[in-house]
């Protein structure tokens, strides 16, 4: 019996043998994982996320990326906030200011570039009048939903200007929500992103009375949030569309593709060729996370949430974030690096 055990033992040791280099063969013939081929996107209707629009229009996507995106949009941050922590979308050009209350949560997510500076404002209703921050005692003023980036503007400057904010009636809606209430006369301001302000002014219904320049110059506005999964499995491609992103921010300010880009912004914000002239207006697109004065600009708007406590952790407790928090900036070095070999490929200078 002792032989013939050890003859066994011989045995299955010999097929061990064989069957293990044949497994890692069948391990090392797998076909490698297969890229994406859509990128989902999310936006706002506003000229402040023009750069994802010229990407899209040029055609970048597919041949640089290999993947189309798919671009879907919502009227304000905090909505397109939810449906960004639900999985609908992997990036998102959304104001700095909702992505805050998700990411003091633990959201896995990060801000990987700007978008834009500054780029709203404050338009009266017709024949409403207005004699700086304090007028608006009294008055019903729309602007975006609490933990936007236009709510969390608008407090800070009215706390700052001493207005007593209770006795404001502030209603939360989108743009197409203020612009027609606005020409209802249902309210009598209205703080909202560029171009609808123009849109208000140019069809009749409104004035502009105050800008960002004016309210709190230089504020941080739109970003380019990324999902912390995308940006691990999917390294390369995130790394891609940041150098795009910075690219077509370049082409858009460029004064010499204005014509294109008017006919890009007519398309995508269905405004007319007048609201289009208007580009940029106040809108000041950037795209340098490491900018030190973005930086502090971001700060603020950590502490503005913080202390209208909209920033709170997984338990309710209200938290005070910083700019490091939530700012990732080594994908867009990685991205700055990648420009010019990427606007060799696309024949650009």
């Amino acid at each position: 019996m002792g032989d013939v055990m050890k003859a066994r033992t011989y045995l299955l040791l010999a097929i061990a043998g064989m069957l293990v280099p044949l497994a890692f063969c069948v391990e090392q013939s797998k076909p490698p994982e297969q890229g994406l081929t859509e990128i989902k996107v999310s936006y706002q209707p506003s000229w402040h996320h023009t750069a994802l629009f010229v990407i899209i229009e040029k055609g970048w996507d597919e041949k640089v990326l290999g993947a189309k995106l798919s671009a879907s949009p919502f009227p304000s941050g905090p909505p397109q906030m939810e449906a960004f922590a639900a999985g609908e979308h992997s990036i998102a050009y959304v104001g700095a200011a909702p992505p805050l209350s998700l990411l003091s949560k633990g959201f896995d997510a990060k801000i990987v570039a700007v978008a834009n500076t500054e780029g709203s404002s404050i338009v009266a209703a017709q024949g409403v009048e207005y004699n700086g921050p304090k007028s608006l005692e009294g008055k019903k003023l729309m602007t975006f939903p609490p933990g936007s980036i236009q709510h969390t503007v608008l407090m800070k400057w009215l706390r700052d200007n001493g207005v007593d904010v209770s006795k404001v009636e502030i209603k939360s809606g989108g743009p197409e929500e203020i612009r027609e209430s606005l020409k209802a006369k249902a309210i009598d301001f209205g703080f909202f992103p560029d171009p609808s302000p123009y849109v208000a002014e140019i069809e009749g219904y409104g004035r502009i009375v105050a800008s960002s320049p004016q309210i709190v110059p230089s504020h941080p506005c739109c970003v380019v949030l990324m999902r912390g999964d995308f940006m691990r499995e999917h390294r390369e491609l995130a790394t891609k569309f940041l150098a795009l992103h910075i690219i077509a921010s370049e082409y858009a300010k460029d004064p010499e593709n204005k014509e294109e880009v008017k006919k890009i912004l007519i398309k995508w914000l269905n405004i007319d060729e007048r609201v289009a002239d208007m580009f940029p207006g106040t809108t000041n697109l950037q795209t340098d996370p490491r900018n030190e004065k973005w930086l502090e600009g971001l700060d603020m708007l950590c502490e503005a949430q913080f202390q209208l406590k909209i920033t709170k952790d997984a338990s309710g407790n209200p938290i005070r974030l910083h700019s490091s928090d939530v700012v990732d900036s080594s994908l867009y070095e990685e991205a700055v690096n990648l420009v010019p070999k990427i606007k060799a490929e696309l024949g650009l200078k």
